[in-house]
């Protein structure tokens, strides 16, 4: 059955239940999504094939998006998608807005330009032929844009392809910051944090490293050098960076400062963020969202430096934890995980942590499937490995030609940047020896260029075979679809997942009608049927959390603590684990632990408790005593000895 089109101002009367994780996370919501609900879907109509080139990009790139996705987005020609361009999109047929959680099915299939040079003819074959053509290119491109010297190519094919990728590369050069060359360490943000941050030696180790997500939180280097650099150099702000960032702190009077002084962008064009309307003033807004993020990001760090530091644990087994801990952050997630953990193997390239494996995002997978025999596995990890070993083989043919092209290269990036040793740590490849964090990088810049050559050259929207999967993490987030059906009295979502809609349900009764411990329940559910588990399997895991629940005391309904204390699922021994700020403004760790409470319910409520009293001012070492006597207090209730299963920790 068709998904039903909603009319816009209609639709969000359609949502009559209470979205209540969405209710807390108010932070996520998107100003300037008036007129739509910002979970609707979008999808492309048949309209699109008669549209312009541009038009038909745009209205792709919405396809199966939310509004919430797409306002804000900076599509293909650089420019930011805007309410406007949505309305005016709608307005002519070529998108259709859907109720939340619709499934927008297949992309309507596009019909050629006929003013573009190959109209008509098939588009060739993606190949690994022409992926080492593309490769000795980028190369060119980059000697030619960081040293000012011309690459020779003895491959006459990629020779041939350099106009073609020329024409792919120029635009995403200079104030779009979008081109990624063949040396990662050698991108615009990459070379600004290796240059300003990792060379700076007036700074110790720790605070290079927190300095590099500060920058991360906007990746604007004129911002960093001339509004936060300042006040980072004094050694007051190194006593609590993430307080200097607080609402009325000295970064914010800084950064508006600066703001209000040069009206320049506070954001790449590459992040797809609007933020939250918090504040009346737009420039005092942005700059607000924008500390609010370099807070979260510093406190992800300070944990993040930890496990750098842990050498009982082996570099994949770090750069794993640190991934998986940059995912579990606030207003962070699988782009973020893999652009940090980049920026982290660059820093620290004798650690080798994405040598041989690294996050596989979706804009290479299809490269992936377009490259590998019979479209490989499906696992993504499996088949970047597959592919790199098909690489490195290579030893004849264009392969060769690349490997001569990147000896070359590497000498003169090598010459050039002699006093930058992080630059030549990356530029001194071994043959046949690229690593996974490159090849992950280099398919991403493949599939694009193949998108380029389809549009420019064959006149077509895109390369239908490098059409991937969107990467839904982003719109199914639970605060989306989570709700409360008073009727049923449950919490309940339908998740859209393989073109069907798979629907569960947490009675309020199982959970003595708290309903933002169905909520949490139902989120934690939600997570799980999302990163692929099947539903019988989070049936059984919903059963099993939901008989670990005990009445009991708790926080209110509308209290910050339920966001902050939460299980991190992927531990390996489940933990609620947050940090706290003392009256003498140091932070300290406070934990509860499945072991000691019993189930995930019950450390749950036992950390919101504990949170609250927390917050209010009181010691660590009573709140300690407090959440211990819980811990008894439950376990005698349950027919223990009284002890907690296992050693309390702070």
């Amino acid at each position: 059955m068709a998904p039903k089109v909603v009319k816009a101002k209609k639709l969000s009367t359609l949502v009559d239940s209470t979205k209540l994780l969405k209710r807390l996370k108010l932070g996520t919501t998107k100003r300037g999504s008036k007129d739509y609900d910002p979970t609707a879907v979008l999808k492309c109509t048949e309209k699109v094939s008669k549209a312009t080139l541009l038009l038909q990009q745009r209205c792709i790139a919405c396809h199966g998006q939310t509004v919430r996705d797409v306002v804000g987005k900076v599509m293909d020609d650089g420019r930011q998608y805007k309410m406007a361009d949505l309305r005016y999109d709608v307005k002519g047929g070529r998108l259709e807005v859907l109720e939340p959680g619709s499934t927008a099915g297949a992309i309507p299939k596009g019909k050629p330009r006929a003013d573009a040079p190959l109209a008509g003819k098939p588009l060739p074959k993606a190949s690994l032929d022409e992926f080492f053509k593309f490769l000795q290119c980028q190369l060119r491109m980059e000697v030619r844009e960081q040293t000012g010297d011309h690459l020779e190519l003895p491959d006459k094919a990629a020779e041939e392809m350099w106009p073609d990728v020329q024409a792919f590369i120029t635009p995403n050069l200079g104030a779009t910051e979008r081109w990624v060359p063949y040396h990662t360490v050698l991108g615009v943000h990459e070379h600004f944090l290796v240059e300003s941050v990792h060379s700076r030696k007036s700074w110790t180790e720790y605070q290079r490293f927190i300095a590099m997500f500060i920058f991360r939180a906007h990746c604007k280097r004129d911002l960093f050098t001339k509004a936060e650099l300042p006040d980072m150099e004094k050694a007051s702000f190194w006593k609590d960076p993430k307080a200097a960032f607080k609402p009325g702190g000295p970064m914010e009077k800084s950064i508006l400062q600066y703001r209000k002084k040069t009206g320049a962008p506070l954001i790449t064009s590459c992040f797809r963020i609007i933020p939250p309307r918090v504040l009346k003033d737009d420039d005092a807004n942005l700059v607000r969202s924008i500390t609010d993020r370099s807070m979260a990001l510093v406190e992800v760090a300070e944990s993040a430096w930890r496990l750098l530091k842990d050498k009982k644990k082996t570099p994949v087994q770090r750069i794993t934890e640190i991934s998986k801990l940059i995912q579990e952050a606030p207003g962070c997630g699988e782009t973020w995980a893999k652009m940090l953990t980049v920026c982290i193997d660059l820093a620290y390239p004798s650690e080798q942590f994405l040598e041989k494996q690294c996050d596989v995002g979706t804009g290479a997978a299809p490269p992936l499937r377009c490259l590998l025999p019979g479209g490989g596995s499906g696992d993504r990890a499996k088949d970047l490995k597959t592919l790199l070993k098909s690489v490195n083989g290579m030893k004849g043919g264009h392969a060769k030609h690349f490997w001569t092209v990147l000896k070359n290269a590497e000498s003169i990036i090598r010459k050039k940047f002699k006093s930058l040793p992080l630059v030549c740590a990356q530029a001194n490849t071994k043959t046949n020896s690229m690593t996974a964090c490159t090849l992950q990088v280099q398919l991403c810049e493949y599939r694009q260029f193949r998108h380029s050559i389809a549009r420019h050259k064959y006149g077509l929207p895109e390369d239908e075979a490098m059409r991937g999967e969107e990467d839904n993490k982003a719109t199914l987030a639970p605060e989306n679809f989570v709700e409360l059906n008073a009727k049923k009295k449950c919490v309940e979502f339908y998740i859209p997942l393989d073109d069907k809609k798979i629907h569960m349900e947490i009675p309020l009764k199982a959970v003595g009608n708290r309903n933002m411990v169905a909520a949490r329940v139902a989120e934690m559910c939600f997570l799980k049927l999302r990163d692929g588990m099947a539903k019988k399997d989070v049936e059984k895991f919903r059963d099993s959390v939901l008989a670990g629940y005990r009445d009991g005391e708790d926080v209110a309904d509308d209290s910050p603590a339920w966001l902050e204390c939460r299980t991190q699922l992927s531990h390996s021994s489940p933990v609620v684990a947050f940090q706290m700020e003392g009256k003498d403004g140091k932070k300290f760790p406070f934990q509860t632990t499945e072991g000691a409470a019993g189930s995930k319910l019950e450390s749950e409520r036992i950390a919101r408790l504990c949170w609250v009293k927390l917050k209010k001012g009181a010691k660590k070492e009573d709140v300690i005593d407090y959440r211990n006597s819980l811990y008894k207090k439950r376990a005698a209730q349950d027919g223990s000895d009284g002890q907690p299963s296992k050693r309390a920790r702070s």
